[in-house]
């Protein structure tokens, strides 16, 4: 056989369908798995503990997950490449083809850099939860996805050339030649090349051929939770996430009381009533910052680059304080936290969740018992993601938004009313109720895409500031004001004033504020110099230890179920809770552990390891930790199964 006809051949066999498809394939996969990797070149902070060599390890060894998604959203293109006809190269159905190849995968492709936004605020991948809240928000406009496209302009740069090239791949992989060879031999081929990559794909899909397909989960094989999102892609995530199905324990068959609270007297830090009768209730304004964390405080973090909260500062040094923990990474998995002592620990939000209509106990309910009237208060748009619905549930009879509010002239175009102008508004409305009241203050700063009026003076210093910390500073400002105001009213003196986020800022600066334990920091304090002394104490407290401490601190006695603790009580012990990348973390005050539930894989020392640097699970146990644990996840499905989050005398 001379040059030119293995040249021939050779030329015919590289133009041949399964060849082609090999290119295409190989160049959405390519795609895929940098797309996936630009979501760790673009949000640095959350990885700061990879080097080099670790991260280019995840990159290849995430291209398993990328294999499974690469060939089920192509099976088209490969039942077509393969098929055992010769009609395959009619212009015609190429055309359809090609479009379905550019769309499906463009899409794919699209999610991922979705994903790197999403990310930077949430700190984990898009799950369909999410895009199922996200479709469902009314907070979501034209304005703001208007912005996100401003404000990321690259990554749109960055995903038209991805789709370019993809273009040009279509164009250079058609099947453009007349087949030449004889039917009795291309036939076959075509036929086996059917099977094989058939066969390829149910592979690709189940990720191997172990006994289980692999899932999110399977990525902690290669590494720890924190950087487990290295190796996923975004529609892998969504195809492998489902609406929360909870699973009955009955690995510890004695029923524990852990979570019944009979005596909510206070017996720590409280201090004698001097000008304040003990006869007249006191009122609350239990005040939620808006992803607001411990980094962004100067009380918590004297360090930080910028001191952009003075006014809160000076407050908590008047206050008692805790290392406080959110239980949650998104506000509609805070508020059953704050408002129901219900934690986090589902794949879906409690209220968007199989579970939403069981009946639970909250602190408003007690309250409204005991004659308060209840108040919720959001400068947002009245029933938007549900606010209004769950506040009812929660106790609170009175949703004052921003139809309430009643002058657009203050809104910020985006999600609500501006909190200066909304704060002088609750405290003139509170100024109207009659006591004892108790109310929540849900503010709206802090949030992308982070304005500030038009008329607020900033310092020259925040030339420097980034948005969100422009933000941060306005809401400082908006509190100082609020309670300046509050202060010259008659209910002041009489009011236990909590403040506290709903979950931690996106954006950090610090790196010990960017793992699976400081990206949970928030601030919780009780302010109410009366009543309760001022003091910082090192213990961690979260957002469910609200409802029962809240409850304690006005001396409401009832008996009530809650997730959390009574911060006032000598006897309870320090707890923190959440559910990150399908894993459960705990942490009685001095140890973290982490399990997906049956395995122990995890074992730090935030106090001394604040970075998680040094994993202590081959040299400690801590099988006393994982047991609370476990036997917290058993409480937890177990109740939420059977809707049974509420008190009843008969569990006595």
């Amino acid at each position: 056989m001379n040059y030119q006809t293995r040249k021939k051949i050779r030329e015919e066999w590289l133009s041949s369908p399964p060849i082609l498809l090999v290119y295409r394939l190989l160049a959405i996969l390519l795609a895929l798995s940098i797309s996936r990797w630009l979501l760790y070149l673009f949000n640095l902070q959350f990885f700061h503990q990879l080097r080099l060599g670790e991260s280019l390890g995840l990159y290849f060894k995430g291209m398993r997950f990328d294999l499974s998604v690469l060939m089920v959203i192509n099976l088209p293109l490969i039942l077509y490449y393969c098929f055992p006809s010769r009609k395959i190269i009619s212009k015609v159905p190429q055309r359809i083809i090609d479009f379905i190849y550019i769309i499906t995968n463009g899409l794919a492709i699209f999610l991922n850099f979705m994903d790197i936004v999403c990310f930077h605020f949430f700190g984990k991948h898009i799950t369909l939860d999410f895009l199922k809240q996200l479709g469902h928000s009314e907070e979501l406009s034209w304005g703001i996805i208007g912005q996100v496209a401003f404000d990321y302009w690259y990554l749109i740069v960055i995903f038209v050339l991805f789709i370019l090239v993809i273009n040009v791949v279509t164009v250079h992989t058609r099947l453009r030649d007349p087949i030449k060879e004889s039917e009795t031999r291309w036939m076959p081929r075509q036929a086996i090349c059917l099977v094989v990559m058939l066969l390829l794909t149910f592979i690709a899909w189940r990720g191997g051929l172990q006994a289980k397909p692999i899932s999110m989960a399977t990525a902690r094989q290669y590494t720890d939770s924190q950087n487990a999102p290295i190796l996923l892609n975004t529609p892998f995530c969504l195809a492998n996430s489902q609406d929360a199905q909870l699973q009955e324990w009955s690995q510890f068959p004695d029923s524990t009381e852990l979570f019944i609270h009979k005596d909510l007297n206070p017996n720590r830090f409280m201090i004698n009533d001097s000008l304040v009768s003990d006869t007249l209730p006191s009122n609350l304004v239990l005040i939620i910052m808006k992803s607001v964390g411990q980094e962004m405080i100067g009380y918590y973090n004297p360090n930080r680059r910028y001191q952009l909260t003075p006014f809160l500062d000076s407050l908590l040094t008047q206050s008692l304080t805790f290392d406080g923990r959110s239980n949650s990474r998104r506000s509609l998995e805070a508020f059953p936290a704050l408002l129901a002592s219900i934690p986090s620990l589902m794949s879906t939000s409690f209220i968007t969740s199989k579970y939403a209509k069981d009946d639970f106990d909250a602190f408003a309910q007690h309250l409204q018992k005991q004659g308060y009237n209840t108040v919720f208060m959001h400068g947002g748009s009245n029933g938007v993601m549900g606010y209004d619905q769950f506040s009812r549930r929660a106790g609170f009879k009175n949703y004052f938004g921003r139809i309430e509010y009643g002058d657009d002239g203050d809104y910020d175009g985006s999600w609500g009313i501006y909190d200066g102008p909304f704060l002088q508004y609750v405290a003139q409305t509170l100024n109207r109720q009659h006591g004892p009241f108790a109310s929540v203050i849900y503010l709206l700063s802090s949030r992308y895409p982070y304005r500030v009026p038009k008329d607020f003076v900033l310092p020259e210093e925040s030339y420097y500031w980034t948005g969100f910390e422009k933000t941060v500073y306005y809401a400082d400002c908006a509190l100082r004001d609020f309670f300046q105001t509050a202060s010259t009213m008659p209910w002041f003196r009489n009011t236990l004033f909590v403040i506290t986020s709903d979950y931690s800022n996106g954006e950090h600066f610090q790196p010990e504020y960017s793992n699976v334990w400081g990206m949970y920091a928030i601030p919780i304090a009780f302010y109410f110099p009366e009543r309760i002394e001022a003091l910082r104490s090192p213990e961690i407290a979260q957002q469910i230890d609200l409802g029962p401490s809240v409850l304690s601190a006005l001396r409401v006695e009832d008996t009530l179920f809650a997730f959390g603790r009574n911060l006032f009580d000598t006897l309870s012990e320090p707890t923190f809770i959440s559910y990150y990348n399908l894993t459960y973390q705990y942490c009685n005050g001095t140890y973290l552990v982490q399990s997906d539930g049956e395995t122990p894989f995890g074992i730090f020392k935030p106090q001394t390891d604040p970075l998680l640097n040094d994993n202590l699970i081959d040299r400690l146990q801590c099988p006393d930790i994982f047991e609370k644990l476990y036997r917290f996840l058993q409480e937890y499905n177990n109740r939420m199964i059977n809707n049974n989050l509420q008190y009843h005398e008969a569990q006595e």
